[in-house]
């Protein structure tokens, strides 16, 4: 087995990241319909259970854990699935906003904005982030 290495603060931000969704996944999977969150996504209940996009929050939480570890560029993946699953909750609870509860708003910007920072920081590079691209100087 390699010498596993954090990819610096992309990394610890992919594994602080990871951390935060697996826990917010959890408490979807363990309490699925309850409060506010049951009534604005009645939409989606009432047809499709829950589980699987509280899943993406797993999913994505795992990933951004195996992405810490490498070096940009091949850490695309992990910051691709930090924005997936707050996107597309987001975007759950956007239209829940329109089919039952006005307030979830509040929620889909809160998700929307999960996925903008994880946006904003995989373009970033820090001074000892290991990369693996090359630059030709002229």
């Amino acid at each position: 087995m390699r010498n596993l290495k954090i990819n610096g603060r992309r990394g610890a931000f992919q594994l602080v990241s990871a951390g935060v969704y697996l826990i917010v996944g959890a408490s979807f999977l363990l309490t699925p319909g309850v409060g506010s969150r049951q009534v604005t996504l009645r939409w989606l209940t009432d047809y499709v259970p829950l589980e699987p996009f509280a899943a993406l929050w797993v999913f994505a939480g795992l990933l951004g854990i195996v992405s810490a570890f490498q070096c940009r560029p091949r850490d695309w993946f992990g910051f691709a699935a930090l924005v997936f699953a707050p996107g597309v909750w987001g975007a759950l609870f956007f239209i829940g906003a329109f089919t039952g509860n006005p307030a979830a708003i509040t929620s889909a910007a809160v998700y929307w904005l999960f996925a903008a920072l994880s946006m904003i920081v995989s373009g970033m590079q820090g001074e000892r982030d290991r990369d693996t691209r090359t630059t030709h100087e002229p």
